[in-house]
């Protein structure tokens, strides 16, 4: 048993070792653009504008972009593509999202964007005809459950009970979420154990226990692939034919070997399995549950809800990194969901398997029920406290703490928990040598964190008009906790367009904000009177700025060059941006908002220093910009730029990366470099990284 469980951890430390080695597997290097044939292996999955499939193509696993025009595609059919590779977009921000990591955890390469496609055939071979026949079920599943029951209480009961969540709502997720009940939307361990309860009642009706066990057996190969194969259900399948096995054979059945042969499994079919966070969860809250509900079940004796807090115990840590929240309403939400989740599961299944219709209308009551323990849940005050990102090291930390403490080593538990402040202690507030300046990739448009000591300022927040996309909810706010950046003692807004400003919606309402500055508005777009309305029911303090006004936060000035005492009337909200010199002893960086022609023009009358040794390149390198002169009185050493991938704009344009090479400055672009970080010492020295090499 030990040794198995030290080989585990042995290939875990191993593969992340190779991993940070930036070793990679299932590369596809291939032809980036041509005519492909793909075998489709999956159900369709409806976009705006394409249905995408999962393919394979040469024997390896891709997404597959096809527009709606064509007709929708079956498991198994053979098609010729026209089709351009897409590669998988890396992480390119500090803690951000790294989906060309998750891809690897789903082992498939990459995606291809089809312009058109031919059906050639069909792959009648066993290993298609099951896909299909697979796909052909759960189809029946869902369609049964829509017919017969509302469409909130279907939508739920078939993530329950087959994993599939397309039809669940956004703002369901998003309460289950807040609630702290995600969990119980994804297949678990649970599922399996009331499978196995109901298979037993039935083996036990037949008195035939060897049959009964073969029948398992093959009811939970079954499940695994109705369900997609997830990590959780793999995990509980293997584990418990791993029992019947022992049974069967006259062994001695061993969790901690189970749980160990179980991730060696998936370890062995794809390296990259233990970045997967639903694998993760799962063995965390199984191993919370082996560790501490003995201990727990001391104290509480209900053992559904001993189980769901020692499970907890461990998974909180985990989605407090993920998803830098806790939930205060946890307890109360996962108490009643331990009592309704079980009936819930067992009647879904003997409904779909043998039909009774009376089961119908109590599974409608349960499941509407259970929707409004997530929306009161998700409610209560303090059900979601967004907190700063810890480090590994701290919830490592966190579980020795909790072990000790339950073993009652007191004394070592104390020290424990006192690295675990430590090493979770944002060490910044108390560096005063050092000037930090992280220019964030928020795809098209812009936002800069500024950091010294204790005070964090934020400039522009970035922001989209996509009203199923939220910058501040998926890029700002996330990025500034994995930065340890709970509060905000300055947010400057430079204008009132959507790219820069839209993110800081969301932040308003999550995080605490001391101070904003903008500036008199010659247009009040809907962002501006959001922000004024918001900010006086936050009572955050409002700060108008103009020319010659000059803004100390510590050793650090903000010096405002522009707007004028009058308003440019020609495209008002770029030409009357903030522009503002940020000054740390001999280091000068200028930020230009969108300032076009006109501005600069205006600017430069004023005879006023603009010099710095860093350029933030108005309107993210628009033609309409960054004209020869202001580009010279500036003298920028570096140049940055906000700009995302394969932007409609056409920027950075060509004329002015030209004007910038002409000067001997050095270009940098988010939509190239991802995010772009400055370390300027008391001397004034640099030192640049950008996030992607």
């Amino acid at each position: 048993m030990r040794k198995i469980c030290a080989l585990t951890v042995l290939i875990i430390l191993f593969i992340l070792g190779l991993h940070l080695k930036g070793v990679t597997f299932f590369e596809y290097k291939g032809e980036k653009e041509g005519f492909y044939k793909a075998v489709i292996i999956s159900e369709k999955q409806e976009k705006e504008y394409t249905n995408v499939y999962k393919a394979e193509i040469d024997d390896k696993k891709f997404v597959l972009y096809i527009p709606k025009r064509y007709p929708n595609l079956e498991i198994g059919q053979i098609i010729r593509i026209k089709a351009k590779y897409v590669e998988p977009q890396q992480q390119r921000n500090y803690g951000g999202f790294d989906y060309n990591l998750y891809l690897k955890t789903k082992k498939i390469y990459g995606s291809f964007k089809a312009e058109s496609i031919e059906i050639i055939g069909k792959n009648n071979s066993l290993k298609y005809k099951i896909l299909e026949w697979i796909i052909r079920i759960r189809t029946l599943i869902k369609e049964k459950l829509e017919k017969n029951l509302s469409k909130e209480s279907s939508s739920i009961l078939i993530g329950l009970l087959i994993g599939d969540k397309t039809n669940i709502e956004k703002d369901v997720i998003e309460e289950y979420r807040k609630a702290s009940l995600s969990h119980i939307l994804a297949i678990s361990g649970t599922h399996i154990s009331y499978i196995i309860l109901i298979l037993d009642y039935i083996c036990k009706r037949i008195k035939k226990k060897r049959l009964g066990q073969i029948l398992t057996i093959i009811v939970l190969l079954f499940f695994i692939a109705l369900t997609g194969a997830t990590p959780s259900v793999i995990r509980a399948s293997i584990m418990c034919i791993m029992s019947i096995l022992s049974s069967i054979f006259k062994r001695q059945y061993d969790f901690w070997t189970s749980l160990s042969v179980s991730l060696i499994i998936q370890i062995l079919y794809n390296p990259y399995i233990i970045f997967d966070l639903g694998l993760i969860l799962s063995y965390s809250g199984v191993i919370g549950i082996i560790v501490f509900n003995r201990i727990i079940k001391k104290y509480i004796k209900l053992n559904s809800i001993s189980m769901c807090l020692s499970a907890n115990i461990v998974i909180i840590p985990i989605l407090i990194y993920n998803y830098n929240t806790l939930s205060l309403s946890f307890f109360i939400s996962n108490m009643f969901v331990s009592i309704l989740i079980g009936p819930i599961i067992v009647l879904g299944f003997v409904y779909i398997f043998f039909n009774f219709k009376s089961i119908i209308f109590i599974l409608e009551i349960l499941l509407k029920v259970l929707n409004s323990v997530a929306k009161i849940c998700s409610k209560i005050p303090f059900s979601e406290i967004f907190v700063s990102t810890p480090s590994i090291i701290s919830i490592i930390l966190f579980y020795l703490f909790l072990y000790l403490t339950l073993k009652n080593y007191k004394k070592s538990a104390v020290a424990v928990i006192i690295l675990c402040i430590l090493f979770n202690f944002n060490y910044q507030i108390f560096n005063n040598n050092c000037l930090l300046i992280n220019f964030i990739d928020v795809n098209q448009g812009d936002s800069c964190l500024i950091r010294y000591g204790s005070k964090n300022i934020l400039i522009d927040t970035g922001g989209s008009t996509d009203t199923n996309y939220d910058i501040g909810k998926n890029i700002t706010l996330p990025y500034l906790l994995d930065r340890k950046v709970s509060v905000l003692d300055y947010v400057l807004i430079t204008h009132f367009d959507a790219d820069h400003s839209q993110g800081l919606m969301y932040l308003l309402k999550k995080i605490k904000i001391k101070n904003i500055i903008i500036s008199k508005q010659p247009e009040e777009t809907i962002y501006y009177k959001e922000t004024l309305q918001q900010a006086n029911k936050n009572n955050i303090k409002i700060l108008y700025v103009k020319k010659g006004d000059i803004i100390e936060v510590g050793k650090i000035k903000f010096v405002i060059i522009h707007p004028q005492d009058y308003y440019i009337n020609n495209n008002q909200l770029n030409n009357n941006s903030i522009v503002c010199k940020l000054k740390y002893n001999s280091f000068s960086m200028l930020f230009t908002g969108d300032i076009e022609e006109e501005a600069e023009k205006e600017i430069l009358k004023q005879k006023i220093d603009i010099s710095a040794k860093v350029l933030k390149v108005a309107h993210h390198g628009s033609k309409s910009s960054s004209i020869g002169e202001f580009l010279k009185r500036v003298s920028p050493q570096i140049a940055l730029i906000g700009v995302g991938e394969n932007n409609k704009f056409g920027h950075p344009n060509d004329v002015v990366l030209e004007r910038l090479e002409s000067i001997g400055c050095c270009i940098y672009r988010t939509d190239q470099n991802g995010e772009i970080s400055l370390i300027i010492n008391k001397k004034g020295n640099i030192t640049l990284k950008n996030h992607i090499k």
